[in-house]
């Protein structure tokens, strides 16, 4: 999210805070929900497909809403919808979905404007190429919404198995290559050109937990309440798109239908909070990306002492972009009179390897805790597995999945065991040996600031060994490096 993005959604949701009228003010978070994935989008090389991937992500949302939604028909109890039950019971949904359709018009149109490249990355379709794709999501909602309901969970488990195969094909280099062969050959393209990186789908990593935590909950039988336009907001809410944090519907949703009040504290707050996220991002991180680590420098360092600074610059570098981007993401939140959760609480000066990563992207390690490590352990533990097995073999699946979820790469799987390792080793530590030197360290406040201080840097010192597999794309690269540090 660039600066002027930053600044204009200010504007945008200040203005929106303004305006009294609940619906009219939701209605405008809903035409900035179904807009910015378009604005946000990067140019993509495949034809058109700058504009088709948001489109997706919007039908996509459309598509799971209308799955785990309940079925119209399901109540009898309202007179006006006994009388005309179609469109009573769908008004809200039509209304919407208008809005929705009249802002990727207006969108597909601004090719006619004279716009290019200041509004969009690339130009649009033209308009008539719209009525196809947008009469296939219409009566795929249709269909899904007339469907009963003892179809939901069959529905539920294609929807989740279309986005992992979508999230995959995102993340592996070389599905993503032959997605874009498929898409060029499908556009008259020469395949030739096909890269990996043409396949840029803007915010998709974050949209598909946002989809995937509904669509499980609701393939467990929770129920849900909320709009399709108010799902839309949650998936597609413009700060917190292209860096989190990951919210959940139900508590997302109940702010959203929470009646709002200007409120002073919250504009101080969201300013606060804005301010910080400005400077940690767009000061601090941009001014150690300098001299932090990279692929291109790496090579470069000769002296331990150099490509340690790079290490570290790297550590906190990574650090203040995403926690001032969650800043940001959190200040503009509170100016649209929105709770956005916590992402980052001083990870680095946590005692521990556990206490790190429960404060570090709470949010994404919050999902994996809840959808992956948590229901793994639980299976391991019904087949009377060890408990020092469950604990190894859950975290090193779970953070195994965060390693390959940036990226299907070896480093990045290295990343994730390293610190599963990590976290494995320090459990041990806490069941067998922190228990017995507890009493001592409590007896004496002396030395037990002696001892938090060593973990603490200790804690630091290994999560900052782990930046290398994650800052260098190749196993030799980092390993060379490794190895200079310790020369």
């Amino acid at each position: 999210m660039e600066l002027p993005y930053i600044f204009v959604l200010i504007a945008l949701f200040f203005a929106l805070r303004l305006v009294t009228n609940e619906t009219l003010r939701e209605r405008g978070y809903l035409a900035l929900s179904a807009a910015f994935p378009f604005i946000f989008q990067p140019t993509v090389p495949i034809r058109n497909f700058t504009f088709w991937f948001p489109f997706a992500t919007i039908a996509l949302t459309f598509v799971v809403w209308a799955i785990f939604a309940e079925r119209p028909g399901t109540d009898e109890t309202d007179r006006e919808a006994l009388r005309f039950p179609w469109f009573a019971r769908n008004r809200v949904l039509i209304v919407e979905a208008a809005t929705v359709a009249a802002v990727v018009a207006l969108i597909s149109l601004s090719r006619y404007a004279g716009f290019d490249g200041r509004i969009l990355a690339s130009r649009p379709p033209r308009i008539e190429r719209l009525a196809i794709p947008l009469a296939v999501v219409v009566t795929a909602v249709a269909l899904i919404r007339r469907t009963r309901e003892s179809a939901r969970n069959a529905q539920l488990s294609g929807a989740i198995a279309l986005i992992l195969i979508l999230l995959i094909f995102q993340k592996t280099a070389p599905l993503a290559q032959l997605a874009s062969q498929f898409l060029r050959f499908g556009t008259g393209q020469s395949i030739q050109e096909a890269f990996a990186t043409d396949i840029r789908w803007f915010g998709f990593s974050y949209i598909a937990f946002r989809l995937l935590s509904v669509a499980i909950e609701a393939r467990k039988g929770r129920k849900f309440a909320g709009t399709a336009g108010q799902f839309l907001i949650y998936v597609c809410f413009p700060p917190t798109l292209s860096a989190g944090p990951i919210d959940r519907f139900d508590r997302f949703q109940k702010e959203l239908a929470t009646p709002n009040r200007f409120n002073d504290n919250d504009l101080i707050f969201a300013a606060e909070r804005i301010a910080l996220g400005l400077v940690k991002k767009f000061i601090l991180a941009d001014a150690l990306s300098f001299i932090s680590l990279s692929a291109q420098n790496a090579p470069q360092f000769r002296a331990a002492g150099w490509a340690w600074l790079a290490l570290y610059a790297y550590a906190f570098q990574i650090y203040l972009d995403f926690a001032g981007y969650s800043d940001i993401a959190i200040g503009i939140g509170r100016l649209a009179g929105l709770t956005i959760p916590e992402n980052f609480n001083a990870p680095y000066l946590k005692r521990n390897i556990a206490l790190f990563w429960n404060n570090w992207h709470m949010t994404l390690t919050g999902w994996i805790r809840n959808y992956c490590f948590n229901p793994l352990t639980r299976a391991l533990r019904k087949r009377k597995a060890a408990p020092w097995l469950i604990i190894l073999i859950g975290q090193l699946v779970t953070m195994g999945l965060i390693g390959l979820w940036h990226g299907v790469t070896v480093n990045f799987l290295i990343w994730g065991l390293w610190n599963a390792l990590g976290l494995f080793i320090h459990q041990l530590y806490a069941d067998h040996i922190l228990k017995k030197i507890r009493p001592a360290l409590s007896a004496r406040p002396w030395l037990e600031k002696i001892y938090t201080a060593a973990a603490t840097v200790l804690t630091f010192q290994f999560v900052a060994l782990s930046w290398i597999f994650f800052a260098l794309p190749r196993f030799d690269l980092a390993l060379t490096f490794l190895r200079r540090l310790f020369s």
